[in-house]
Parts: C-alpha cells; structure tokens; sequence
C-alpha cells in the first residue's frame, strides 16, 4: 500500500509540476510584455527591472489557477496510467478505484492548505511590492495627491449614536480630514446634529473638528462656531486606503481584521467574506478538481479508444465548476444566498458530482 500510494501520488505531483512549469512560462512571457510599458515611465529602468515586476505579481496568478492546473495535472498523469496499462494491472491487483484516488485527492487537499496559508499570503505580499514598484512610474505629484471624497459610519463610544463622515480631501496614512461633515443620529436613527469643520483631525478614540459649525434640530436655535469639537469615534487610519484595497490583496490572515474594521464603518464587507471563504475552501476544490479528472482518467484504455472524448470531458467538468463558482459569487455579492453557502457549494457540488460518477463506473 505504501508503495503504491508513493508511486501514484508521485505520478500525480509530477504531471501537476509539470503543467505549473507551462504555465509559469507562458504567464510569465505574457505579463513581461505588459511590464516593459509600465517601468517605460520610470526613468533609468530597463529589462531587469521589469522582469522583477513580473516575478512579484505572477504568483497570485498562479495561485489563482491552481484548480485548472490540479485538474489537467492529474488529468494528463493518470491518463498516461491508463494508456499504459498501469491502472489496469493496479485494478488486476486488487485496488479498488478508492484506493486509486487517494493519493491525489490528499497531495489536493495538503496544497490547498499550504496555499491558503503559506504560499497565498506570501503572493499578496509580492503583488503589494509589484504595485509599489509600479507606482514609481506615476509622478511624485500624483502619487502624493489627495484622494476626493470619504464616506465612514462609526460607532460612537460610550454610547448608542452613530456618527456618518463626510470628507471631501484626504491622504493615504494622513491623520488630517478636509471640508469635514459629521451627521451625528441615534441607533434607531434619530437625528442627533450635524457638524462641518474644515478640518478635522483623527486621534486616539476621538474625532477632533476644528472650527466647526453645530447645527441641531431645534429650528430656533442658530449654528455655532466652536473652536474644537470631539465627536467618540475610532476611526482606523487602515480605513482610509480602502477604496483602493481588493480583496485578492489581503491574506487569509488578514482578511478577518479587514472585515472587522470595514463592517464597523459601515462598508460593505461581502467580496471580503467570499474571499475568506474561498481561501479555505481551496482544499475541498482542489480535491473535487483531481476526482474529477480521476472519473474521466480512469475510463480511458491503453487501445485510445474515446479518450479523446474523455478527456474533452473532463476539462469541460471543471471549467463548468468554474463558471459555476463565478455564479455564485455574483449570487452572494447581490445578498440572494449567504456568503459561506456561495463559496463552498461549488466545490462540495462538484465532489458529489464527481463521487456519483466513479460510484457509477465502478458499481455500475
């Protein structure tokens, strides 16, 4: 049994790197194109350079394949089993088609592990340098320019009110707020007053308006001018930077405090969620991926016969599970299924689909 589980899982890993090692190098030729235009406006920069930016963004694309490459990995390996007859002396020895798939469906779940742990996290981190790099390109003017229109809903502390933030000119990282608007309302939402400060500055647990303007409900009361108002909020300085933050740059690691922060300011936290879930869900995909390609491996023949067909069938399965996958998500992000079911039926479909088939070929 251990040598057989050895030999099958090193049949596996080795169509699987095979097909890594193609298309690392196609997407590698392809983005180096894209790289060279974009250090072109980075003076002194040259090849060199823009082969550094491919190598830091090209492996989150290659993690974002890795279903595709396990499915034709395995696809490819335990067809070339069957067409050599390798599987049918296995089957001839008394292996059950369980026992054939076991291997690869384990390799499956063990990296998707390491890849929604490990090797995910370190390919975010890549593709945040990438993007810095790429920023170099764009002038120090505009790289430094203040970004147009904030929009925060806090929590107010030590009480039930709900501050909602306006401001018109901010700075990535910068503690300052300019042309500031704070609608102050009770949980139930009951206005409360309305504040506007030129500016305004974030601090420890509390919002600082300078200059600003009190306006209450009381229609016989005029606005007043008060040299600094603080309003109980803890605005995260890591909120200001969102409307440029995606969710395929964040770790799984990452991704609960980012939720966390979002959901208090009132953002809508759904990709990030379908991003969490989708990263811990990658050990279940892959193993529907290689049962997949194992249902449609298993029934060529050393003859040939149909596995042109098979295998024409076994790529269209799980490009299937991608568009399927895609569906969903699009499903959660309009709020008609929750997040945690749009994320892993998908895969856990695909695992029946596939579970039923092999039942059907090896039962009948």
């Amino acid at each position: 049994m251990t040598v057989t589980f050895g030999y099958l899982a090193k049949r596996t890993l080795g169509g699987v790197l095979g097909l890594l090692l193609v298309i690392w190098l196609i997407v590698v030729s392809v983005d180096l194109i894209e790289a060279m235009r974009d250090i072109a406006r980075i003076p002194g920069a040259g090849p060199i350079a823009a082969l550094r930016l491919t190598l830091l963004r090209t492996p989150q694309l290659i993690l974002s394949l890795s279903p595709f490459i396990f499915l034709f990995g395995t696809l490819w390996a335990y067809g070339q089993m069957a067409r050599m007859s390798e599987i049918a002396v296995l089957r001839a020895a008394g292996l059950s088609v369980w026992r054939l798939i076991f291997p690869p469906v384990i390799l499956a779940v063990a990296a998707g592990l390491l890849i929604a742990t490990t090797l995910d996290p370190l390919a975010a981190r890549l593709a945040e340098t990438a993007q810095t790099v790429k920023n170099e390109a764009r002038s120090g003017e505009e790289a430094a320019a203040k970004r147009p229109h904030l929009w925060l809903r806090q929590n107010e502390i030590g009480s039930d009110g709900i501050a909602l933030l306006h401001a018109e000119r901010y700075r990535e990282n910068d503690p300052v707020l300019e042309e500031v608007t704070v609608w102050r309302r009770t949980q139930d939402g009951a206005f409360i007053e309305r504040l506007d400060a030129p500016r305004a500055l974030i601090d420890a647990q509390v919002l600082r308006l300078m200059q600003a303007r009190r306006s209450t409900s009381i229609a016989t009361t005029a606005p007043q001018i008060e040299a600094e108002i603080e309003v109980p909020v803890a605005i995260d300085l890591r909120l200001l930077d969102q409307d440029r933050q995606t969710a395929d740059t964040l770790s799984v690691w990452a991704l609960p405090e980012t939720i966390r922060l979002m959901g208090d300011a009132g953002m809508t936290t759904t990709k990030f969620r379908l991003r969490y879930h989708a990263l811990w869900s990658l050990p279940l995909k892959l193993a529907a991926m290689v049962i997949l390609a194992c249902a449609f491996a298993l029934g060529m023949n050393a003859r040939g016969g149909g596995t042109a067909l098979l295998m024409g069938m076994g790529i269209l399965a799980g490009f299937l599970l991608f568009i399927l996958s895609e569906l969903s998500a699009a499903i959660a992000e309009a709020a008609i299924v929750p997040v945690g079911l749009a994320a892993w039926a998908p895969a856990l479909l695909a695992v029946l689909f596939a579970v039923t088939l092999l039942l059907y070929r090896e039962d009948g």
